[in-house]
C-alpha cells in the first residue's frame, strides 16, 4: 500500500466498514504511505517490522525477483498474525498465496487474475517459461485456499472461469460520489494552467496496461483539428514506459499539448475531473476500473477501450463511448457535444445510484458469513 490507487481505496473502505460493523479486522500489507492513513487512524494496520529493500528489483529478473521478495515478507507477515482471525479476504497476489498451506477459510476480491508480468512477450524465452509455471502453480494454489472468488464485472467472472473453473461472484466496486461529484474546475485549471484550452484527461499509474501512449498519440492526431487540445495524464510514473512515452512526446514536438501532474489527492484529483471535457480510458485488460465512474460523478463525456473490463457496464447502460478508435470518438464529442453531455448526466445518476460502497462492502461481508457458516456446518 505504497500508492493510494482504487485497489488501496477497495482495502481501506472494507476496512472501516467491518470496524463500524463492530467486527474486529486488521490490514496486513507490507508498505504504507501517510497519506493512505490520514484520517483513518482507527484502522488496524500491520506491516513487517523491517521494509522490502526496492532497489534489487531493478535487474532483468525484476518480476520475478520482486514476487520472491514479496512473498516471503507477506508469508512470515500472515504466520505471524493469522492466529488471531477467523477468515482471510486477499486482495492481489502475493496475498492469494500467503494462506498457503491452507490455515483459514479464504474470500479472494479478485482485481484481476495476476498475469505476473504484464507483457510477457518482451521477456526472453527462459522469462516466458518462468511466468507460465508460475500461473500454473497459481492455479493450484488458488483451487486448493480459496473458498469463494469475487470479481467487478463479468469480463473477469469470465476470466475467473477460464484459469481456474470456478464460478465468481459479481460485486461492482463503490464510488466516492460525494467527494467526486463536488469539484472546482476554476481551482484545477489555475494550479495545472489549462484556460483556453480543449481538455482530455487519463486518470491512473502510467503503466503499459493503462495504454497511455495511446491517449499521446491520439494528441498527435487530434492537434491537426483542434489546435488548443490539451492532454493531461493523472498519474505516478517513474518507469521505463513514462520515460518512453516523455520521449515520443519530444520526438514528436507535443511538449505543449501534454501535462503530466503526478500522483496527485483525490482533493486535486475531483477538481481536474471537472475542469476536463472529456475523460479517456484506452486501457487494457487490467486495472482501472474506478476512474471512469469517478468522471462521470463529474458528468463528464468519457471514452473507453472495448477491452477495459467495465467497458459492458458502460456499453449497456448507455453511459459512455466504448470504442478503440478515440480520435473519432473525440472528434465527435467536440463538434456536437450535446448528446454526450446527456449522456455523462445519465452515467452521473447511474453511479449515483447503483455505485456506492456500502452496497459493496454489505455484499463482500454476506460472502465472509456464507463461507464461515459453510465451515461452521461441516
Amino acid at each position: 500500500m505504497d500508492f493510494y490507487g482504487g485497489a488501496e481505496t477497495l482495502v481501506l473502505k472494507l476496512s472501516n466498514y467491518l470496524t463500524k460493523k463492530g467486527i474486529e479486522n486488521a490490514i496486513l500489507t507490507l508498505s504504507k504511505l501517510p497519506d493512505i492513513i490520514r484520517g483513518c487512524e482507527e484502522l488496524h494496520i500491520i506491516t513487517p517490522r523491517k521494509t522490502i529493500s526496492y532497489k534489487i528489483w531493478e535487474t532483468n529478473f525484476s518480476g520475478a525477483t520482486r514476487l520472491a521478495h514479496e512473498l516471503i515478507a507477506m508469508q512470515k507477515l500472515f504466520r505471524e498474525n493469522v492466529s488471531d482471525f477467523d477468515l482471510v479476504n486477499v486482495d492481489n497476489l502475493p496475498t492469494t498465496w500467503s494462506n498457503f498451506p491452507k490455515r483459514r477459510p479464504c474470500v479472494w476480491m479478485c482485481n484481476e487474475p495476476p498475469d505476473l508480468w504484464y507483457d510477457s512477450n518482451n521477456h526472453s524465452v527462459p522469462m516466458r517459461i518462468m511466468r507460465n509455471t508460475l500461473i500454473e502453480l497459481d492455479k493450484f494454489i488458488v483451487n486448493k485456499i480459496v473458498d469463494v472468488i469475487c470479481v467487478a464485472d463479468a469480463f473477469n467472472a469470465k476470466r475467473v472461469f477460464t484459469r481456474y473453473g470456478k464460478q465468481a461472484k459479481i460485486i461492482h466496486y463503490g464510488i466516492e460520489y460525494d467527494l467526486f461529484s463536488n469539484g472546482d474546475k476554476k481551482k484545477a485549471m489555475r494550479k495545472f494552467d489549462i484556460y483556453d484550452s480543449f481538455i482530455l484527461l487519463q486518470v491512473g499509474m502510467i503503466t503499459p496496461s493503462k495504454n497511455q501512449f495511446e491517449s499521446v498519440k491520439t494528441i498527435e492526431e487530434l492537434r491537426n483539428y483542434i489546435p488548443n487540445v490539451k492532454l493531461i495524464l493523472a498519474g505516478l510514473g517513474n518507469g521505463p514506459y513514462d520515460e518512453m512515452i516523455k520521449k515520443y512526446i519530444h520526438r514528436k514536438g507535443l511538449k505543449k499539448h501534454v501535462v503530466f501532474t503526478g500522483h496527485i489527492p483525490k482533493q486535486v484529483l475531483k477538481d481536474l475531473y471537472h475542469a476536463c471535457d472529456i475523460a479517456l480510458f484506452p486501457i487494457k485488460t487490467q486495472g482501472g476500473w474506478l476512474s471512469p465512474f469517478e468522471a462521470l460523478c463529474a458528468s463528464k463525456p468519457i471514452i473507453v477501450s472495448t477491452e477495459m473490463t467495465a467497458s459492458d457496464i458502460i456499453a449497456r447502460e448507455g453511459i459512455g463511448i466504448v470504442t478503440d478508435d478515440i480520435v473519432k470518438a473525440v472528434l465527435d464529442v467536440y463538434n456536437n457535444p450535446k448528446p454526450y453531455w446527456d449522456m455523462a448526466e445519465r452515467g452521473r445518476r447511474f453511479v449515483a445510484k447503483n455505485l456506492n460502497w456500502d452496497k459493496f462492502c454489505e455484499k463482500m461481508l454476506t460472502e465472509f458469513e456464507n463461507v464461515l457458516s459453510k465451515k461452521n456446518r461441516c
